[in-house]
C-alpha cells in the first residue's frame, strides 16, 4: 500500500464521518427532542456537539445560498453533495 493510498483512505474516512454527522444533525433538527423526556439531556448534549462540529462547514454555505422562503435549510444537503464529490475526487486521484 502506497503512502498516497493511505492518505486518501484516511481522508475518505474523515469525510465519511462528517457525512454521518451532518445527517444525524439534520435528523435531530427535525425531531426536536424535549430535554425533559427520557434521555433528553443526553440528546441535547449530542445536538450541541454536532452543532459545534458541523456549523463551521454549514455557515459559509448558508451565507452564499439563497433562502427557500419556506424556512427549509438546504445547506446540509448541499454540504452532503460537496462531501461526496470530494470523496469521489480523492479516489479518482489514486486510480
Amino acid at each position: 500500500m502506497t503512502l498516497t493510498h493511505v492518505v486518501v483512505t484516511s481522508l475518505d474516512r474523515v469525510l465519511h464521518i462528517v457525512v454521518w454527522l451532518v445527517i444525524i444533525r439534520a435528523i435531530l433538527s427535525w425531531i426536536r427532542p424535549s430535554p425533559d423526556g427520557p434521555g433528553g439531556q443526553t440528546v441535547m448534549q449530542l445536538a450541541r456537539v454536532l452543532h459545534q462540529v458541523t456549523e463551521p462547514l454549514l455557515a459559509p454555505i448558508r451565507s452564499v445560498m439563497p433562502g427557500t422562503g419556506a424556512g427549509l435549510d438546504l445547506s446540509p444537503l448541499l454540504l452532503l453533495f460537496l462531501l461526496q464529490f470530494l470523496r469521489q475526487l480523492l479516489w479518482g486521484l489514486v486510480r
